[in-house]
């Protein structure tokens, strides 16, 4: 008896616990079916309210409105600004962020104030995308150029680095970073994202010609020839070859100068640069090839007496520069919106006033504000002639032409 008591408390044991299973079994299925419908509903309003996490209820025009309401509002804004009617597109742009604080929608809002020449609202708009999407491609790349179109080349720097860094390969972009670098100082940065370009498109005109710039205005003319060689051999471009016939000159390589100009003027017969760049290449290969002989024969006569002419007073050639600066000055109109630009341009005047050269020392990285430059002297000509007393043939000027400053 004892071990059938005993059998029957363990038969027992062993019916129990298959219930005791089912029991668990069912109540997971009943939580993994709860999980399941939570996690459907959430995927269903993630998607279907795909808006900011600052979204809620709003009263417009006396009626209750939901972020589904915004959604429809966006949708309507858009068709309307692509269909050109920017009066309903605003308005309903501003219905959906009465509801919901959108980036997009803050972007195509500033995109119509700029479609409609309204700078200051444009530039607000696109900071407010900004401030819930930093990284938004449109609205840093549109202030990046709104800021370059008013010369403020620090805060095109600014957005344009982040839109370029959205657009690593994007030459358009990376072209106009690199430019507002190299405006507004930062011309390590500029040259290495233009030479990113170069990998990119080898063929890049724009990338080659500005490289060259920066380097001549570092006076390494040498290196600056070959990217000037670089753009030409691609197509040819009159910027291109006027920067590389300066690049000759400097050189002392006078008659490949000499050359390219001659190519200019073919080109472009009222070229002045090329024009004057010319006569002065000219002049100094003439003056090179008489040099020698003029010296032997000076020497012949005093050596010490023209050691002596030779040095110019420095109040007479102050003098003289004071007496042609104001004529200069009033023949200069800097084109509108040059007022953050300068350009240095060194002018040759020989014995009778003449004006045998004259060419752009350092650019300003603006043709209309150089063609102002150069077309200042030359209206000013004739110059008086030297004063006797400088006992020079030719006497070299070098101007620094700043909007805030008198040249």
């Amino acid at each position: 008896m004892q071990f059938k008591k005993e059998f029957d408390i363990d038969r027992e044991f062993f019916t129990e616990k298959p219930k005791v299973h089912l029991k668990r079994k069912l109540a997971l299925k009943v939580f993994l079916f709860v999980l399941f419908i939570t996690f459907a509903l959430l995927c269903y309003f993630a998607f279907s309210y795909s808006f900011n996490p600052g979204f809620k209820s709003a009263d417009v025009n006396g009626e209750t409105v939901s972020l589904k309401d915004a959604q429809s509002f966006f949708f309507d804004a858009v068709r309307y600004y692509d269909d050109g009617n920017y009066e309903k597109a605003l308005e309903y742009f501003n219905k959906q962020i009465e509801i919901v604080d959108d980036p997009d929608a803050y972007s195509y809002i500033a995109k119509i104030y700029l479609e409609e020449n309204n700078t200051a609202l444009a530039i607000e708009y696109f900071k407010k995308a900004l401030q819930f999407k930093p990284d938004m491609f449109d609205a840093n790349y549109e202030l990046g150029k709104i800021y370059y179109s008013l010369n403020d080349f620090k805060n095109a720097s600014k957005y344009l680095t982040l839109a370029s860094s959205e657009r690593i390969d994007n030459v358009e972009v990376l072209s106009l970073t690199a430019e507002s670098y190299r405006q507004s100082g930062r011309a390590d940065d500029a040259v290495k994202l233009f030479e990113k370009i170069l990998e990119i498109e080898p063929t890049s005109a724009f990338a080659n010609i500005k490289t060259g710039e920066i380097y001549f205005q570092r006076l390494q003319y040498k290196k600056a020839s070959r990217y000037f060689e670089d753009a030409l051999f691609v197509s040819y471009n009159e910027e291109a070859a006027m920067m590389l016939a300066k690049c000759y000159f400097e050189l002392g390589s006078l008659d490949e100068a000499i050359s390219i100009a001659n190519d200019i003027l073919v080109q472009n017969k009222d070229n002045k640069q090329a024009q004057s760049l010319k006569r002065a290449a000219e002049y100094k290969k003439g003056l090179s090839q008489a040099q020698g002989e003029k010296i032997a024969q000076t020497e012949e006569k005093n050596d010490v007496q023209n050691e002596q002419i030779n040095v110019p007073d420095p109040n007479i050639v102050k003098a003289y520069v004071k007496e042609i600066e104001m004529s200069i000055k009033l023949n200069w109109t800097p084109p509108v919106g040059s007022n953050l630009k300068k350009a240095t341009v060194k002018f040759t005047v020989n014995k009778e006033g003449e004006l045998v050269s004259n060419v752009i020392y350092l650019s300003s990285g603006l043709m209309e504000f150089d063609k102002s430059v150069l077309d200042a002297i030359e209206m000013s000509k004739p110059f008086p002639p030297l004063p006797d007393s400088l006992n020079r043939d030719t006497l070299d000027i070098i101007f620094t032409f700043d909007y805030n400053v008198n040249p």
